[in-house]
């Protein structure tokens, strides 16, 4: 991790080599408030440049406000391809090697209509233009943004993140525990972002003078890499339980702590904890504990699961059933015989009704005409 500082003109001067001193690497700036640029970034970034200080900047976007957009994201869209058009050419020539990031919050005052489908793919597109220009972007917002306003799996660029320390007791870099021990709901959802995660806005309160700004308070931050350092593979899990150890009584007790915090069971096995089920953000913070204490992860599957054989292994003959003699065909010579005579017989007996319907009729006209003779 790499101390770091974020300003702007609020803090109206900077000494980068009283920052140099206190072990600060890299200095992001702001460089735009909307089409505006920072009245201060030009200076700030020249002498960064000249202390050797690494440099980002950041430009405060305004597209998503309602105010400004009516509600309509196709409004939104020529807003924030305005902003980028001033702050690419504020950025230009200007040493940048940091981060530039997309700083999305809402001032006093200020709300959104944008779902976060529309604001995610936004910021998709503001992204590519910065790739599309040379720089390496992110998103700075608070904990609670990213998790409400965006879509963090659509997202197509790291997050850098503010969460702070209950005021006015933020601590320094030296005060300021690993994400991973900051055993509370938005430490958690930190953690579990893995390598989306850039960088910690963790504190904001005092040490001006410390690090050679002229204003009281500033902000500091973790920078977890940088945008030209190739991240760690990290192992991928796929089942809901993970499997974490051997551990020590200490470690287990880390472990059983992050997961009463998440809401997720924990169970002894032994030198190892069974750790689940679980979801897949929640995994991701346990599995991110465990590799960063130095202790074993692996998927766990119950034993209730386990399939019943080894494909493997060789598997008894299947009894197959004895032969049966078939019965004897029918003979269908007589049955043809039988259905014949059969016909027979009832074509002899049609005929016979016709044959006294025949009778029947001639009766009948007979007695009709000796009716009438009588008469």
């Amino acid at each position: 991790m790499q101390k770091a500082l974020d300003i702007s003109k609020h803090q109206n001067t900077f000494t980068p080599a009283a920052a140099q001193a206190a072990g600060v690497s890299t200095v992001i700036l702001r460089a735009a408030y909307g089409n505006f640029m920072d009245v201060r970034f030009q200076q700030f970034a020249a002498d960064c440049k000249a202390a050797g200080l690494r440099t980002g900047a950041y430009i405060f976007l305004t597209h998503h406000y309602a105010n400004k957009n009516d509600g309509d994201v196709n409004a939104a869209r020529t807003i924030m391809h305005k902003h980028l058009d001033v702050l690419m050419e504020i950025l230009e020539g200007r040493g940048i090697t940091s981060w530039v990031a997309l700083d999305q919050e809402l001032e006093k005052g200020q709300a959104m209509t944008l779902t976060p489908a529309e604001n995610t793919a936004l910021l998709n597109e503001a992204a590519a233009r910065l790739r599309a220009a040379g720089y390496t972007p992110c998103v700075y917002c608070s904990a609670s943004w990213a998790q409400s306003s965006i879509d963090m799996d659509a997202l197509t660029c790291p997050v850098w993140l503010a969460y702070y320390y209950a005021d006015p007791n933020d601590p320094d870099f030296d005060g300021c525990s690993s994400i991973e021990e900051v055993h509370t709901k938005w430490g958690a959802y930190m953690a579990s972002l893995g390598d989306k995660l850039c960088g910690w806005q963790f504190g904001r309160i005092g040490y001006g003078g410390k690090y050679g700004v002229g204003s009281t308070n500033v902000d500091r931050d973790w920078i977890y890499f940088q945008p030209d350092e190739e991240k760690e593979e990290k192992p991928m899990y796929t089942s809901d339980t993970l499997k974490i150890g051997p551990v020590s009584g200490g470690d287990r007790a880390t472990i059983r702590t992050l997961a009463e915090n998440l809401a997720v069971a924990a169970v002894d096995d032994g030198d190892f904890i069974i750790v689940g089920p679980m979801s897949a953000g929640d995994r991701a913070a346990v599995s991110n504990k465990a590799l960063a204490l130095g202790l074993g992860c692996e998927d766990y599957t119950t034993p209730d699961e386990e399939p019943e054989g080894d494909e493997g292994a060789e598997q008894p003959p299947v009894e197959q059933p004895e032969d049966k003699p078939q019965a004897p065909a029918v003979d269908l010579t007589g049955v043809l015989a039988a259905l014949g005579r059969i016909e027979a017989a009832q074509a002899a007996q049609g005929q016979q009704l016709i044959d006294l319907a025949i009778g029947v009729s001639e009766l009948a006209d007979k007695l009709t005409a000796a009716g009438a003779a009588l008469q």
